[in-house]
């Protein structure tokens, strides 16, 4: 036998197995094998493919290493007003995502996104940022802005500027992207926008307005398994399959931990009062948000079609602040709002 690992069956641990597919003439039933649960009628029950033991083992060794879940040792050094919060939950539909690997067993094939050393399918914190915006955009922007005056729509759309950094598609002169998609929901709202920046950053009135990073700072979550689905379009006169295309996923009752810490490094300074009521005002905004995205909108590629929501349940979480810990396991998603009312700050 050769143990090259171009020739013959791919050697190597799973993940390389995985990915020398691509040289096969053949690849898809050694993939399914790989990372498709099955249900083995001897035994009565369903058993994971051999990918999802290598995930395991590698996300003990992520733990060993201190990167999953991520930790905040000691939030006290922080500035006043932080807090961190973390919770696990369980996928009630499955995740869905588009990993950059240009060489994938086979073109039918969508690869879900994994990390580069680990191979273990993740969530990268960009992902949620860019969603946990999009969500509080859509549930206090988009959907309320008949109902807000100017002033309050220009106020809501600071606040999250603050939070999340400033809009794609600022720039000097000009807006386009999600400024331009914001500036078009109100338009008479933009002048006041503009000024609320221009103050709370003390600039002169031609000067462009400033890039700057928010407060919110975000993790990648890593999930525990992985799995295939199966899409097979049928031709409109034979009613036969025609080309089966497979959807890599996290799967149904998979796990993940999502993690976000909140650092209002721009209030250094601020009289001690404002900095916990604008802490805690953020904080129910930030819960608002995650309630709606974990529950209703999704965050995962097609999410309009109900993938990637999560059970409304947090299996283990908490929120850390300079007064202490505030405890979620157990407790529902859908009353994370509630929840934050009772964190305290001093």
């Amino acid at each position: 036998m050769s143990y090259d690992l171009y020739v013959e069956k791919p050697q190597g641990d799973v993940a390389t197995q995985l990915r020398l597919l691509v040289t096969r003439d053949a690849p898809l039933p050694d993939y399914l094998s790989l990372v498709h649960a099955q249900f083995d009628k001897t035994k009565q029950q369903l058993t994971r493919g051999s990918f999802n033991q290598y995930i395991t083992d590698e996300i003990k060794r992520l733990q060993l290493l201190g990167l999953h879940p991520p930790t905040v040792s000691n939030i006290a050094a922080l500035p006043p007003g932080s807090w961190f919060l973390q919770f696990t939950f369980t996928l009630a539909k499955p995740w869905i995502s588009k990993d950059d690997d240009p060489f994938y067993v086979a073109e039918s094939v969508n690869p879900v996104r994994k990390d580069k050393v680990f191979k273990v399918p993740l969530m990268s914190a960009p992902s949620w940022k860019g969603l946990l915006r999009w969500t509080a955009m859509h549930t206090r922007l988009a959907l309320q802005k008949d109902t807000l005056s100017p002033e309050k729509f220009a106020q809501e759309r600071f606040v999250q500027t603050l939070l999340f950094g400033d809009e794609k598609g600022e720039e000097p002169g000009q807006t386009k992207d999600f400024a331009a998609y914001l500036d078009a929901l109100k338009p008479e709202a933009r002048q006041e926008y503009e000024r609320l920046l221009r103050a709370y950053y003390e600039l002169e009135p031609d000067d462009p307005l400033p890039h700057h990073s928010g407060r919110l700072m975000f993790y990648p979550t890593f999930f525990d398994r992985i799995d295939v689905e199966v899409i097979n379009p049928h031709s409109r006169k034979t009613r036969a399959g025609t080309h089966p295309i497979y959807l890599e996923c996290v799967p149904q009752g998979a796990k993940g931990t999502f993690s976000l810490l909140y650092v209002p490094f721009d209030l250094i300074g601020a009289d001690e009062a404002e900095i916990r009521r604008q802490a805690l005002e953020d904080l129910q905004l930030v819960a608002e948000g995650l309630q709606a995205m974990f529950l209703t909108y999704g965050f995962s590629a097609k999410r309009t079609s109900g993938y990637g929501v999560a059970e409304d349940r947090i299996v283990k979480g908490e929120i850390k602040t300079r007064a202490g810990s505030h405890d979620l396991t157990g407790k529902k998603l859908s009353q994370l709002t509630q929840e934050v009312e009772n964190v305290s700050f001093k």
